[in-house]
């Protein structure tokens, strides 16, 4: 008998270190779990790691390697890719910046000829393209630079009111060469920081859009309203309107909508306008309707008096 409690002791506490061995191993394999699954976080944080279980021949320390080998070819396809970025920035950049000179050569040995009628033919055609590689000059510069945080948006000027009347001057002429008719509601006084100049632009550009591509005689709607959190304005054409999908691809640079026929561009203005709400902290959308579209701009307000609410 003696001997059967002996051995069933023996049994017991076997049973008893298997069981305390056991518990402890998973605690182990727990806390492994945990720091791979801190690493996996720290590399989507974009947080550099390091190997700290370098050498050891064991599960986690072969998935730990694995880990700080992918942060490494993530990182190094990262580097390559904004090289890559910086140098196409600085390619269109030096492009721009070298067709200037020649251009301004063109326009001014244009202003010299043109006595004769069969002249003045060739040379308006030359003009309007002179016009157009010099919008396109323009236009690629503006874009290097606000992709390479070369422009600084100074919000100095509070008065908005001031800024989109100046716009609508901007665009008079071209609105009524095409007869087009504005409908603009405007509050009586709105407090928004901006730069009068660059979100100039960006209004400008909407504007320039509707018109081009309403039909002559057409009617585009803007309406400006203030809410707790954004300044918003809406501009509604009646023009051609967009395919379904591509609400997000007319924000995107050299694109045109699939209805686009005979109308001039170069599908940079909505891209430019993006740019420049994003450096305002704002935002832009654009919805289908039936006809034309509606693309809304947003702008944080700022010390908007409550008499201003629509």
């Amino acid at each position: 008998m003696m001997g059967i409690g002996i051995i069933a002791a023996c049994m017991l506490g076997f049973g008893a270190g298997a069981g305390v061995m056991l518990q402890r191993q998973r605690r182990m394999r727990m806390r492994e779990l945990e720091q791979i699954s801190r690493l996996a976080e720290q590399i989507m944080n974009e947080i550099t790691i390091s190997a700290a279980s370098s050498g050891e021949e064991t599960m986690f320390g072969r998935i730990e390697h694995q880990l700080v080998r992918v942060q490494e070819m993530l990182q190094g396809r990262k580097d390559e890719a904004e090289r890559s970025r910086d140098e196409i920035q600085k390619l269109i950049s030096e492009i721009a910046h070298q067709m200037r000179t020649p251009l301004a050569n063109i326009r001014t040995y244009t202003g010299l000829l043109g006595e004769e009628p069969e002249e003045k033919d060739y040379l308006a055609a030359l003009e309007e393209s002179e016009k157009k590689l010099c919008f396109l000059v323009e236009s690629f510069v503006r874009m290097a630079r606000l992709e390479q945080h070369m422009i600084q948006i100074r919000k100095e000027e509070k008065d908005i009111r001031r800024t989109i009347q100046n716009t609508f001057g901007q665009i008079q002429t071209r609105a009524e060469e095409k007869q087009i008719r504005f409908a603009v509601a405007l509050p009586d006084a709105v407090s928004c920081l901006h730069d009068p100049n660059w979100f100039g632009e960006a209004f400008y550009n909407v504007l320039d859009n509707s018109v081009k591509y309403s039909e002559a005689g057409g009617r585009i709607e803007v309406d400006v309203s203030v809410n707790e959190m954004f300044l918003k304005i809406r501009v509604r054409d009646y023009g051609i309107g967009i395919d379904e999908g591509e609400e997000a691809r007319i924000f995107q640079r050299f694109c045109r909508g699939n209805r686009v026929t005979n109308q001039p561009g170069f599908g940079i203005g909505l891209y430019l306008s993006r740019e420049i709400m994003n450096l305002h902290g704002g935002s832009m959308t654009v919805k289908r309707m039936d006809p034309g579209i509606r693309i809304e701009m947003n702008l944080p307000v700022s010390e908007v008096n409550p008499r201003q609410q629509k």
